[in-house]
């Protein structure tokens, strides 16, 4: 085995490891419940010239002193046409781009489908940090995955209200997520496009999705090994 060439794959690998996905072999949406693709691990980033991913952001504020479960954002679908947009009394939804709505973020997963390839929580307190979301993805016949994400800090970093989920899932007018929000608390939610459908471009003669790379929100830790224990791994001892 080519040793020196398999540390350089691996490390190439992890450098570009994410999050993002920027090119071909996408699955189709055919397999979206396929737990293997939308729900384990990361898209490969393909380097080249693929725009940055830009998040959807998003405060959910508790305007109560007590807790609020179930606060649900997405299931565009249904809450749309809900009189509050299925927002839980005592909350609010804030969305962090100056001059959008949640209403505009609704109509946008029901006509631009997009993967999320990383979501970032920036939290009022570690406690509120640490709710776990809940997933649910599902399709008009009735098929549903659901899938708890459970947010852990990073023993590293120095803040303890910001959680960084390296989840991927689909989300269009079906999905929803889930969190429960503390009293008097807030999460602001940034979710990262790895892909996005736009059947607009079809119009211009490009192609309907697109790509996105990696934001490079969360540091890519680059692991160095000694002379000794590298050579040990090889095989050529000390």
């Amino acid at each position: 085995m080519d040793y020196n060439r398999y540390f350089n794959q691996a490390e190439a690998s992890a450098n570009q490891d994410y999050l993002n996905y920027g090119g071909g072999g996408y699955p189709s949406m055919d397999a979206e419940f396929d737990e293997n693709i939308y729900f384990e691990g990361g898209y490969a980033n393909q380097t080249g010239a693929s725009p940055t991913s830009q998040p959807y952001i998003m405060t959910l504020s508790n305007t109560t002193t007590a807790d609020i479960t179930s606060n649900i954002i997405g299931k565009a679908y249904e809450n749309i046409t809900d009189a509050t947009n299925g927002i839980n009394t005592g909350m609010t939804y804030t969305m962090g781009i100056s001059g959008t709505t949640y209403v505009e973020f609704l109509y946008t997963t029901l006509n631009k489908s997009f993967v999320v390839g990383l979501s970032y929580v920036d939290a009022s307190s570690q406690a509120q940090a640490l709710k776990t979301l809940q997933l649910k993805v599902r399709d008009a016949n009735g098929n549903e995955q659901l899938k708890t994400l459970v947010p852990t800090i990073d023993p590293y970093q120095n803040q303890t209200d910001i959680i960084a989920l390296r989840q991927t899932f689909r989300w269009d007018g079906f999905t929803s997520i889930a969190v429960d929000v503390v009293g008097s608390g807030s999460a602001t939610m940034y979710f990262y496009p790895s892909e996005n459908i736009n059947p607009a471009r079809g119009l211009a003669g490009q192609s309907i999705t697109r790509g996105y790379g990696n934001p490079n929100v969360v540091r890519q830790d680059k692991v160095v090994l000694g002379r000794g224990v590298a050579n040990a791994i090889r095989g050529n001892g000390m």
